[in-house]
């Protein structure tokens, strides 16, 4: 078996993507089926062991262990424990709704179980009375659930589908994130427009992602923290699908950075951060707020960090970004406040059009510009750079936020 949690290591989104997704690679390699443990010990060496999970992990576990159980066609089995060294996390994952997700649950008053995972419910009691915040769960967002595959049907128009599950979802995220959002004064402020970039992203990953969604947002007195996990088609799959307009030409900017030969690595893995800077350069151009807004807020504004993760690709902006995500944002609002004025005042495109696309042609050029300061740190010191590669590709798409408490 694979333990998930190993004793006295935390389970964060680095060492899931840096080790223990390398070991389920290596353990599938070997064997013809897959089960796991939640932690290393077991029933053994209960008072020398202590276990950890970094919260926002558990979208991307979750996510993982969908992608295993549709490979293998089954839930996946996981052998639980309840002792002094497991109480603690167990009672953590428990009220995360973690349990009632993954497991078999039918109960109205808990999320829908998935069917992902088999384990033994009697492991979960007998905890301490002191419990976690209720708001600290993790949330699954399909289009399995409230018939929602069906209200799309009578929408024939992309946009329209997509705006119908914007309206659908920007209620139920402030329902479930709004008081976390206000107990940090960075996030308190622009509430509204976490919520609504939050509604974008998942509308993004249950519509074209075409796979269930997993969030979880989790705050204490250092940081609020958020992830959003689907393990869908992707970020190339995605941008196949937008059209060409006069503000955008797919794979534009793509096409620029496949011919900049700056790092040595393999191609197809390049190619995976490729899309992943087309996928935010798309979202410059687009009207509505979004993940390239989401970056630009949490770095710019709470010097807080962002990472984005796509098959075997990853970058991580920080504050050491600043001065080129300024000059990026700035372009960003010009050309929002042009989709602005359009919607308000009801005016025909061509009015902006001439000025729109110089405003794009900034916005591409300060992106290969992007692109090659990330890849130059790379090659000078690749363990402190802004991108990470992997030697297993994660499907989908996962997007991890920390904004610093004040």
């Amino acid at each position: 078996m694979i333990s998930i949690l190993k004793n006295n290591k935390t389970l964060t989104t680095f060492s899931f993507y840096s080790s223990f997704l390398k070991q389920v690679a290596l353990y599938i390699k070997d064997k013809n089926d897959i089960k796991f443990k939640l932690v290393e010990n077991g029933d053994n060496l209960i008072f020398d062991s202590n276990y950890r999970i970094d919260p926002i992990t558990i979208p991307l576990l979750l996510s993982l262990i969908e992608q295993l159980s549709k490979f293998y066609k089954k839930p996946i089995e996981l052998s639980l424990f309840n002792n002094h060294a497991t109480k603690d996390v167990l009672k953590f994952l428990h009220k995360s709704d973690f349990f009632y997700l993954s497991g078999n649950n039918k109960n109205p008053y808990f999320p829908y179980g998935r069917k992902i995972l088999d384990f033994n419910e009697a492991y979960l009691g007998n905890f301490a009375k002191k419990d976690p915040r209720p708001e600290h769960r993790v949330r699954c967002y399909s289009l399995n659930d409230n018939n929602l595959s069906e209200k799309l049907k009578i929408f024939k128009d992309e946009d329209e589908r997509r705006d119908f599950l914007i309206s659908e979802y920007i209620y139920t995220v402030r329902e479930h994130f709004q008081e976390l959002l206000f107990d940090n004064i960075s996030t308190a402020e622009d509430t509204d427009f976490y919520i609504e970039i939050l509604s974008e992203l998942i509308t993004n990953g249950v519509l074209h992602s075409k796979s269930n969604t997993f969030a979880l947002m989790f705050v204490n007195r250092y940081s609020t923290k958020f992830s959003i996990s689907d393990n869908g088609i992707g970020f190339e799959e995605s941008l196949k699908s937008k059209n060409e307009s006069y503000i955008y030409k797919p794979s534009e900017l793509k096409h620029k950075l496949d011919k900049i030969k700056i790092l040595k690595v393999n191609d197809k893995v390049l190619n995976n951060l490729n899309f992943i800077m087309e996928t935010l350069y798309f979202s410059t151009l687009k009207n509505r707020r979004g993940l390239f807004d989401l970056m630009a807020s949490v770095v710019l504004d709470t010097n807080g960090y962002f990472r984005l993760h796509n098959d075997n690709a990853q970058i991580i902006i920080s504050s050491r970004m600043r001065n080129e995500l300024l000059e990026l944002r700035k372009l960003r609002d010009r050309l929002f406040q042009y989709y602005m004025e359009i919607i308000i005042n009801e005016i025909e495109d061509d009015r902006f059009k001439e000025e729109m696309v110089s405003i794009k042609n900034e916005i591409l050029e300060y992106f290969v510009q992007l692109y090659c300061i990330l890849c130059d740190k790379y090659n000078n010191d690749f363990k402190y750079s802004s991108i990470r590669f992997y030697s297993v590709k994660f499907k989908g798409v996962h997007i991890e936020v920390e904004i610093p408490a004040v």
